[in-house]
Order: C-alpha cells, then sequence, then structure tokens
C-alpha cells in the first residue's frame, strides 16, 4: 500500500522520495530550475540520483509545467540537499528520462558516472537558474571542465 504524501515536504531520508519527485531550487537572479529524483536504492537512506530538468523560469515548478522535460545531466548525490541545504519536494511527475543510462544495476558496471555533492548539487542547479546554461556537460570527454568528481564502476 502507498502512502498519501502531503507536499511540499523536506525529506529526512531517501526512504521517504520516490521517483519522479520534483525539486525546486531558485537562483540569484530570481529565476527557477527543478531538479527531479530519477533512481533510488531500495532502503538505501542517504544516496539518491537526481537530474538537472532541462527548464527554468521566473516562477517555481509544478508537476504540470515539468511534465515530459528530460534531465540535462544526472549524478548521484545526498540526502543533504534536503536535511543541509533547506530543499524541499514540492510533486512528482513520472521522469522523462528514456535512453538514458540508469545508474543503479549491473549493467553501470565499469562506466564513469558524475556523483556531486548536496553543495555542488545546488550550487549547479542554481547557476542553470541564473544563466540557462550547465557549466559542463557530460557528453564531452569525462572530467573535462567538469566540477564533479567521476568515479570507475559506477558507485
Amino acid at each position: 500500500m502507498v502512502t498519501a504524501r502531503t507536499f511540499p515536504f523536506s525529506p529526512r531520508s531517501a526512504t521517504a522520495l520516490r521517483v519522479g519527485d520534483l525539486v525546486p531550487v531558485q537562483g540569484e537572479s530570481g529565476w527557477w530550475s527543478c531538479l527531479q529524483v530519477l533512481e533510488l536504492q531500495p532502503r538505501v537512506r542517504v544516496n539518491l540520483v537526481v537530474g538537472v530538468l532541462d527548464w527554468r523560469a521566473d516562477g517555481p515548478p509544478t508537476p504540470e509545467t515539468v511534465s515530459g522535460v528530460a534531465p540535462l545531466e544526472r549524478a548521484a548525490t545526498r540526502i543533504e540537499v534536503f536535511t543541509e541545504g533547506g530543499l524541499e519536494v514540492v510533486g512528482s511527475v513520472p521522469p522523462s528520462d528514456a535512453g538514458q543510462e540508469p545508474w543503479f544495476g549491473p549493467a553501470y558496471i565499469g562506466k564513469r558516472t558524475h556523483v556531486w555533492g548536496w553543495m555542488a548539487t545546488i550550487r549547479l542547479a542554481r547557476g542553470y537558474a541564473d544563466t540557462g546554461v550547465l557549466p559542463y556537460r557530460s557528453s564531452g570527454p569525462a572530467g573535462e571542465g567538469d566540477p564533479t568528481v567521476s568515479t570507475p564502476g559506477g558507485r
């Protein structure tokens, strides 16, 4: 049985999150971007995978405004984006990440994946809200001009 949730909320554990949860981030300019929870491991309390959606506006996101929007970039981060960074979940929509490789699972072993600390996650989302540009894209060689940590083995 799935329990009903009341929005907005700030989870204390990743076990309170669901794939598709939306996390608004306001930049210094007043514009907004949106993170989305893309992957969770069962019973893991601190780690999660988020994506910066290809969306920004002069007001916070709603499920209706970001439905169908694909992530520009995805990375593993930690629950501290909520517990220390003060972010909240405001709603949920199914991710539009078809064709993007998942982080968790045996197919990802041996590949390189981004890991963003919780502060870097918030900083990157705020930067995207302000400029509409991520400071890097993983489409190039891993590690070149990349403020994240790339780790072998997908962990």
